[in-house]
């Protein structure tokens, strides 16, 4: 117990490190994003297409290096990863042009992002834990929004003291050497080390039929049911939670409220978010997904359904944005627990490529969806009940939802 516990636990905290890298990233550009309007003049729209090459890139990206890391050594890909982030944005420095950033973003933070990110964490925390697992990911989880906590000050600090272009030289060597030594020691199964996963005598017949290796193509995890089961209900809570953080402020602005004060609300949602998934690790494996999959839709139709009430005032959209961080904030670990269970150990990898590139599609729509909804109505009750009832929608399919692989 005690070798496992150095070594499972490791494996943890080394997640956690991956994964506040990559959070970083869409948390921190508008940041870097100053210096680089400043410098190519590019209007607000080719500005942010940076985020959508990155989005889209990942979308393609992430089935296909998922089905990889089924196959070969995490290790080796996760060192590949820390290598291609801190390339990458000392690469930016060097952009002559805004057409050298967007390449940058799609050839080596893209890759690098999926590499370190969910997928990654998720196939790794499987194979090493069972009756704990919903605590491991939940627990590494939460490094995301740490890194979206802890980096903007890393990155503004470091904008203040230099250049911008030294500025990003020095954050890629910071990034490199965050995650290259932490990738480093990653073992890739618990066999290599000698030791058994978590729980695996207390939960023997659930390890050996996932470590049954039944040959599983993207055909059939895309013609499971339970597949877009997952990727429909976890797709409307994030994307939702996405569309209103990303139009917060013009919503304060509507209400009457002055938009400085967005910033506060901002804050109280990153605050719950993280109190959201320390609360999934302490919950997941004793309430089961069902109901916390529940709750996180619950919460997050309450919490739109207050946001529709802005014109009440400040106290009402807080109450709104609290409960969507905080309870729709436990469907972001949600694919990561739910894949392993649904879909087999062994096929973790492609499972959960073919649902993060399915998510990542609904993301890429919908912050310009509730702007264009905005632009018809003139206002955001009309997306925010949307959502809403779309959650309410979704979940009366949840009691049927299927937690073991599939029989062939």
């Amino acid at each position: 117990m005690s070798s496992f516990f150095l070594l499972g636990w490791r494996q943890t905290a080394i997640c956690f490190l991956m994964l506040a890298a990559v959070g970083m990233i869409a948390a921190t550009y508008s940041l870097i994003a100053v210096p680089i309007a400043q410098e190519f003049q590019p209007s607000r729209m080719v500005l942010m297409l940076a985020m959508t090459v990155l989005s889209g890139t990942c979308a393609v990206l992430s089935p296909l290096i998922g089905n990889l890391m089924d196959r070969y050594s995490l290790r080796a890909m996760m060192v590949t990863g820390g290598l291609l982030l801190g390339l990458g944005y000392a690469g930016l420095s060097l952009a002559a042009s805004f057409t050298h950033v967007l390449i940058v973003f799609g050839a080596l933070i893209a890759p690098a992002n999926v590499l370190l990110g969910p997928v990654a964490s998720t196939v790794l925390l499987s194979r090493w834990f069972v009756v704990k697992r919903g605590r491991a990911i939940g627990i590494a989880i939460a490094g995301i929004s740490a890194g979206g906590f802890l980096f903007p000050m890393i990155i503004q600090g470091l904008l203040d003291t230099y250049q911008w272009r030294e500025a990003l030289q020095l954050l890629g060597l910071v990034l490199a050497l965050w995650t290259i030594p932490a990738a480093l020691l990653v073992v890739n199964h618990p066999a290599e080390a000698g030791v058994p996963p978590d729980g695996a005598g207390e939960a023997l017949p659930q390890v050996q039929a996932e470590m049954q290796k039944t040959v599983v193509s993207p055909l059939q995890v895309l013609s499971d049911p339970a597949f877009w089961m997952i990727a429909g209900t976890v797709a409307v809570v994030t994307s939702g939670m996405k569309g209103m953080i990303t139009n917060l402020a013009p919503l304060v602005m509507d209400a009457g409220i002055d938009v400085s004060r967005a910033a506060a609300l901002v804050s109280t949602y990153a605050g719950c978010s993280f109190l959201a998934k320390l609360t999934f690790a302490a919950l997941a494996d004793r309430l089961g997904p069902r109901i916390l999959m529940s709750l996180a839709l619950g919460g997050f139709s309450l919490g739109l359904a207050c946001l529709t009430q802005s014109h009440l005032g400040y106290g009402v959209i807080a109450l709104g944005v609290g409960l969507t961080g905080l309870l729709g904030g436990f469907m972001v670990p949600m694919e990561s627990y739910l894949a392993p269970r649904v879909f087999g150990q062994h096929v973790v990898g492609r499972a959960m490529g073919l649902l993060t590139g399915a998510v990542l599609i609904a993301l890429l729509c919908t912050p310009p969806l509730f702007g264009l909804i905005f632009d018809l109505t003139g206002s955001y009750k009309g997306i925010f009940w949307t959502f809403s009832l779309l959650a309410l929608v979704t979940l009366l399919f949840v009691p049927s939802l299927r937690l073991h692989p599939r029989v062939p």
